[in-house]
Order: structure tokens, then sequence, then C-alpha cells
């Protein structure tokens, strides 16, 4: 995936997530400030309703204390006349928002009223729920509700009549209540407060609030206990409120984020793109640009751009190219003027100015008639000649893992063991001296000025290391082997390769060695044991 889609795809899932959080964090706060809303709904209802019970329960007292002086209300109790009880009742009472009153007597049994008694209308028969106390009433007034078949619902308060601490009847007072009213009374429903579709749910909740649904819709209820502990049957109030509201709320809240969302989409998109570009033309610049350097093209310049943190990258990566490119010529040349693996020691910074005793092979390999080779000749030509041949051997010299240490007129200088040994180290410039001998043939036949070269090849420990200064230094090999060598290639005739007896030791099962007079080299005050090495095995090369 490209840089530009990743940007664009983290900026999309970046303002998603964001709309998606926005959403659930503002339908958690509606939710709750709803919730808290019908709560607050729910406490006032009840508040308010508790609060229409007390002014006639108030009244109720007050008609039943004025009943309660009356002594020619108690003197009709005593003779039993119902007609003068309700006529004296309804002198003494103040009935106001009450519809009606009835009285009990001392024992709790309903007093009937006369046919013309002022005690107001009231049809007991067909009615939801009971309208007369289980026994008698306390102390303070008792209530209960009741619904007529006309749909008509009534609260009763029943107080009782007392005249020295004896209770001599009961007043019944009867106050029609609000249509709209909701409560629960045996089972059922009376009033309109609840509508049908939702009774059967709510009759099945046992919390005393809650929530259920109906259709897919969410409601939520609550009710109490009005008369706890009354003579009446217990009446509980309910009320219900619908979540209909809030979830078309809810819907369109839903709605408008997701808009809001889309179009933060679209922006954001608009804005990615814009701002990606600027960065992915600069990286896919960057990108190509790095290609080129790994290839080895360093001739890169990155162009400015309107962004300064990139133009800062691309400064630094001129830099660094301009840096590889120095570096490569630099060791380009090295390369040129010291053999290649000497080269990588010497950039890993293995080789230090000073020296290292080491088991080293050398080999020295140089041109019969060199001298009568090149006089008279073109200096040019001459160098040309000695860069084929230098050429052909130097490709067998690093096919064999030797070094070449120097170029010297004619000659060629070869190191096995140093600076870095590849083990039988003997073994590989022996093997390398015969393949060098082979070349040279090879290439007389077709050349032009057939060269004859003589190798001579010497094993032991010399003294290897940078000679020079911290400025310029070298690296070669000092010590009698290397000497030997070169003596050995001064005396070898035309086509002949001479090894000396360390030499011949460590690689005899190579193949064949001729075994020489001692050699009187200069230098070396005795005679030294030399060998011609008259073949190599096929399968050793």
């Amino acid at each position: 995936m490209t840089f530009r889609a990743k940007l664009l795809r983290a900026i999309l899932a970046i303002v998603m997530i964001t709309t998606a959080a926005s959403l659930l964090i503002a339908q958690q706060q509606n939710a709750t400030l709803f919730q808290s809303v019908v709560d607050r709904l729910f406490a006032e209802q009840m508040k308010s309703f508790q609060q229409t019970q007390e002014l006639p329960i108030g009244a109720a007292k007050v008609e039943a204390r004025r009943l309660a002086q009356s002594v020619r209300l108690f003197a009709a109790l005593e003779e039993g006349d119902p007609e003068e009880v309700y006529k004296i009742a309804s002198d003494e009472l103040r009935l106001g928002e009450f519809a009606f009153f009835r009285l009990l007597d001392a024992e709790g049994k309903l007093i009937p009223p006369g046919a013309d008694s002022r005690a107001g209308v009231f049809d007991a028969a067909g009615l939801q729920g009971e309208w007369l106390p289980h026994g008698k009433a306390g102390a303070e007034v008792d209530f209960g509700f009741v619904a007529t078949q006309h749909g008509t619902i009534y609260r009763l308060l029943a107080c009782p009549i007392t005249n020295f601490d004896e209770t001599v009847g009961t007043l019944i007072l009867g106050q029609p209540m609000p249509r709209e009213t909701a409560i629960l009374l045996g089972g059922q429903f009376i009033g309109e407060g609840v509508p049908a579709a939702l009774r059967a749910a709510l009759m099945a909740q046992k919390e005393p609030s809650g929530r259920f649904e109906v259709d897919g819709v969410e409601h939520r209820f609550t009710r109490f206990v009005l008369n706890s502990g009354s003579a009446y049957p217990a009446a509980d109030w309910v009320s219900v409120f619908s979540m209909a509201e809030l979830a078309a709320q809810q819907r369109v809240l839903t709605l408008r984020i997701v808009l809001i969302g889309l179009a933060a989409l679209v922006l954001a998109a608009l804005v990615a793109g814009v701002l990606s570009r600027q960065l992915a033309q600069p990286v896919a610049n960057l990108v190509k640009a790095a290609q080129s350097v790994r290839e080895g093209d360093y001739a890169v310049n990155l162009p400015q751009t309107r962004t300064l943190e990139l133009n800062h990258l691309g400064s630094a990566f001129n830099e660094m190219a301009a840096g590889l490119a120095l570096r490569d010529r630099y060791h380009s040349v090295l390369q040129k003027v010291t053999d290649p693996r000497v080269a990588a020691e010497m950039v890993a910074g293995n080789i230090k100015l000073g020296g290292e005793l080491r088991e080293v092979t050398v080999i020295f390999c140089d041109i019969r008639g060199y001298t009568a080779l090149s006089e008279g000749r073109d200096p040019v030509e001459v160098i040309h000649l000695l860069n084929d041949h230098m050429t052909a051997l130097a490709r067998i010299v690093q096919k064999h893992l030797g070094v070449i240490n120097q170029f010297a007129g004619d000659a060629i200088m070869v190191l096995f063991g140093a600076p870095k040994s590849y083990g039988n180290d003997a073994e590989h410039a022996v093997r390398c001296a015969w393949e060098m001998m082979q070349e040279r043939e090879r290439l007389n036949r077709d050349a032009v000025e057939p060269l004859r070269i003589g190798i001579g090849i010497a094993t032991g420990n010399v003294v290897a290391g940078c000679i020079g200064a911290e400025s310029r230094s070298d690296y070669t090999v000092i010590g009698e082997k290397v000497n030997l060598a070169a003596r050995l290639c001064s005396s070898a005739a035309a086509g002949q390769i001479l090894v000396d007896a360390e030499t011949q030791t460590k690689t005899r099962a190579l193949g064949a060695f001729e075994t020489l007079e001692p050699l009187t080299l200069k230098g070396f005050a005795q005679p030294v044991p030399a060998f011609r090495l008259a073949k190599v095995n096929p399968n050793e090369l």
C-alpha cells in the first residue's frame, strides 16, 4: 500500500472513529438527560398526586370534627333514625368538592340515606372496587378508590366520628377524580391514564419502576401504593411514559451526526488528498533517488518542496548521496592501487599502521627477457602489453583467493595468508602459480609477441602490515621468505615454477615435484633446497 493510501486511510479512520464516538456519547447523554426528565416528571406527578390527597383528607377531618360536636347527631344515632341522622348531617356538613357522603354506625354498618336526603347521589351497583372499609376505621382518615360502571372514579375517605374517645360512627366522603387518573385496583386498572394496549405488559411487571416494550416502542413506568395499611383494598397509582419521542429524537440526532460525519469524511478526503499529494510526490522522488543510489548512480539531487521537514530530508539525502559518491570514488581508486581484499580490510578498519607476524606464502612472477623486449619499443605499447599480461594473471590470483601486493615493472608479487588467511594458503598458492603458467602458455599461442615467465614460491613467517606514515602507507610483507621467493623467481627459467622446501612439504599431495640441486642464491649464506613443480593433478585445480 502506498504512503498516500495509508495517509488517506488513517485520516478517514480517525474521522469515522470520532464520528462514531460522538454519536455514542451524544446518544448516551441524550438518553441520560431524557431519563432524568422522566424521573423528574414521575417525581412531580407523585408529589402533585400526594398533595391532592392531603387536601381532601384535611377537609374530611374538619367535617368529621364538626359532626363529632353535634349533640343532635349523637341523639339521632342512638335512636337509630336514618332520616333524622342524614338530615342533621346534611345541616352540619359542608361538602364542597365532595360529591356525596354516607354514614356508618358504631358497628361499621351502612346507615342508608332516605329518598329525600341531601347526602348526594351515589349508585353502589356495578362498582369496580369496594366502597365500604373492612372493619372499623382507625383514628385517622382512611381512604380508597372505586370506579362506577360509567367510568367515574371516586376517592372515598372514611373518617371516624368520636365522642370522648368513643367511636359513634364513620363518615364516608366521596370525591370524584379526573378520568385521566390511572389506578391499579384489585388487579384491574381504573381510569384512562394507561392506554388499553399497555395494560397487559404493565401488569406483568413486578418491580415498582422500570421499562418495557410494546410493539417495539419502549415505555417507562413507576407505581406506588396510595393507601398502604388501609381498611380499603390496596390501590396503586401508576404513571407510564412512552419513549417514542426519545427514539425519534435519537434517530434525528443519529441522522444529523451521520450527515455531519459524511461531510467531514468528504472534507477530510479532500484535505488528505491535497496533503498526501504534497507528501507523496516528494516521497516518490526520494524512493526513486534511493533506487538510483542503490544502483550506483550518485548524481541525484532532490528538488525543494513546500514542506520544511521534507526540505530538510531532501537536503540530508543530497548530502548523503554526495558523500557516497565521494566514498565510491575513493573506494574505486583504492581498489585500483591495491588489491580488493586489502582495500576491503582497510575500509573495515581491520588494518592499521604497524605489523604482525603471520605465516604467508609468497609468489613472485616476472617476464623473461623483458629488457630486450622493451628496448626500442614505444613505452605506450610496452605498457599496453604489460597491462594485458597483468590483467590475465590478476584474474587467476583473485580466483584462488590471493592478494596482489604490488606490480613492479614486469614482476608481480602475490600473497596468500595475508591480510586474511583462508586455510591451506600454500596449496592455494601452488594451484594459482600452476594456472598462471598455463594461462600464459595459452595466451602465447595467439599472441603477436609471446611472453615467457618464471615463478618463485616460498612459505614461512613474515611481518605483514602497513608500512609508511599515518597519511600515506602501503600494505606489504617483509622477511626472509619474501627475499627467498624473489630469488627463486630470478633463478627460474622460462616456464619454470620453483618452490622452497616448506612449500613442497605442505603441498606435496597436489602433484609432482622435481628435486633440484641446492641453489646458491644472493643474500643466503648456504645453498637453499629447491624443487620444481612438474605438474598439478587435474582434480586439484
